[in-house]
């Protein structure tokens, strides 16, 4: 499970760090810098693949690509970009740092420093293994460092393997309508072949399913019939969540004849049974499908991006859309949830089903000064407007967590709202 994160000069963000929870809610107004935080997540992701040295691609960072497109445009020429990340499990806890420098050793004029702090749960004392410290290096090296390690435990290397492949099932995802209705088809011959590469990935890898979907959701359509022909219980759950939307919902089915999915509903007429392709059917009904589908994937990713999940879909429908994502998110048996995600939003429909939980909650917004982005969690934001009397102290309740002494400030929905409408938070 991922715990938290830092970003060091990507972007609009200087320095920003936050925890993550199974569920973490990133919310402010157009051009804030939520979007550049997901970025910066995913971006961290790509290069951690990137290092792993079974794939058959090139492990060096580049700055042209690596560097001076995702650095914060007033960092000094000696500042690095840099990524932390916390990350553990029942087994124990893994830090993990990269810095990518400017660097005039190498011909692409960029370098890296990797360091990962491995701490067992059975044992107190942490290792430290560190790729670019002693001897400046323009590959991702640290991965390939820790398996040929001879000094690490066999236990130590097998956590990190794990840390590393949660970062395969990192994926981040902006739906779009259009192109989760497969509307959009530049070249025919093209999405052919693409329908054809993904089914053959479905038959190869069924956790390659949440990467085929795209960031869009452009082969949404193609999955669902897979999961139809393929994977009942993924999609009976799937059907029982989109009837708690919409009851009249039946299913869907194949025309071979049309080449699409056909969408059926029943509208109260007896022994009739009413369809529909992808195309007549609303924009925000699609996009609470797409959502209920990953919410019940049986191998989901280790960690969900969603951007502005609200956008389209009815504010009423909303709270069942958070159930759905809390019920993703539920622990195993070891306390540890199998997938987390970070929703972004700029609504207060979505920031109400918050109020339990403000600690999960990031208020994000862009300082026009210095062209930095402001995070701040709103349960520190909402203990500062008790303190100085912008929320009477009667008006909210105090919670302390059991596990980490933590106090919690829970106030009404409508009062959640409210701040966000007037501008008090956000």
């Amino acid at each position: 499970m991922f715990k938290q994160v830092t970003l060091e000069n990507f972007r609009t963000h200087k320095s920003t760090t936050i925890e993550l929870y199974p569920v973490t809610l990133l919310i402010g107004n157009n051009n804030s810098g939520k979007t550049n935080l997901l970025a910066g997540i995913q971006r961290l992701c790509n290069l951690v693949r990137r290092g792993n040295p079974d794939e058959q691609i090139s492990r060096h960072v580049n700055a042209a690509r690596d560097l001076y497109p995702h650095r914060y445009r007033l960092a000094k020429d000696e500042e690095p970009i840099s990524y932390s990340i916390l990350w553990n499990n029942e087994d124990g806890e893994i830090n993990y740092k990269i810095e990518i420098h400017k660097s005039d050793r190498f011909i692409n004029n960029a370098s890296c420093k990797e360091r990962v702090i491995i701490k067992l749960a059975n044992n107190r004392i942490p290792k430290e293994v560190t790729s670019g410290y002693n001897q400046p290096t323009a590959i991702l090296a640290l991965r390939e460092i820790i398996r040929l390690d001879s000094s690490l435990k066999e236990t130590e290397k097998a956590i990190c393997e794990l840390f590393f492949l949660s970062f395969d099932s990192t994926l981040s995802y902006h739906l779009q309508p259009t192109f989760l209705k497969q509307m959009v088809k530049d070249n025919q011959d093209a999405d052919r072949k693409q329908d054809n590469e993904v089914n053959n990935s479905f038959e190869i890898e069924k956790l390659r399913i949440p990467v085929c979907l795209n960031k869009t959701g452009s082969n949404f359509q193609s999955i669902l019939q897979h999961f139809k022909e393929k994977e009942q219980r993924i999609y009976s759950s799937f059907i029982a969540k989109l009837r708690t939307v919409d009851s009249s919902f039946i299913g869907v089915s194949y025309d071979s004849n049309q080449s699409s999915l056909i969408w059926e509903f029943d509208l109260g007429r007896k022994g009739t049974i009413e369809e529909f392709l992808p195309h007549i059917i609303s924009d925000g009904f699609m996009k609470i499908a797409a959502i209920s589908l990953l919410a019940s994937l049986q191998n989901p990713p280790a960690l969900i991006m969603l951007e502005e999940i609200e956008n389209g879909i009815n504010p009423g429908n909303i709270q069942q859309l958070m159930n759905w994502i809390w019920q993703a998110t539920s622990p195993n048996q070891d306390g540890f949830t199998t997938s987390q995600f970070i929703l972004t939003s700029h609504s207060p429909s979505v920031l109400r089903e918050f109020n339990q939980h403000p600690d999960h909650v990031y208020t994000v917004r862009l300082d026009k000064r210095s062209r930095q982005s402001d995070v701040r969690n709103l349960n520190t934001a909402l203990d500062t407007l008790v303190g100085i009397g912008a929320i009477k102290d009667d008006e909210v309740e105090y919670e302390t967590e059991e596990n980490t002494g933590k106090q919690l400030i829970k106030i009404p929905k409508y009062q959640l709202a409210e701040l966000w409408y007037t501008g008090t938070i956000g």
